[in-house]
């Protein structure tokens, strides 16, 4: 039981360094963010998770939305 928490706490990390080297933030704030979620484990990522702002996929429930073609962003953002 152990490990399969392991395994779903060192999913949740890569998840969130993914969420935060995504994010266009300067490199010093990535570093430190990155630094406090490897130093404190926990305490890190669940700071995280609460102090971080929502990303425009967030807010507009779009995944990938950079890298969708033009015509379905603006159908995203105006449906018709």
């Amino acid at each position: 039981m152990l490990t399969v928490i392991a395994i779903l706490w060192v999913l949740i990390w890569a998840l969130l360094l993914v969420d935060l080297f995504r994010r266009d933030w300067s490199i010093g704030v990535k570093l430190v963010w990155a630094l406090a979620m490897l130093v404190f484990p926990v305490l890190g990522v669940i700071v995280y998770l609460i102090v971080r702002p929502p990303s425009s996929a967030d807010v507009h429930g779009v995944i990938g939305s950079a890298d969708a073609p033009v015509g379905e962003r603006s159908r995203d953002h105006h449906p018709v």
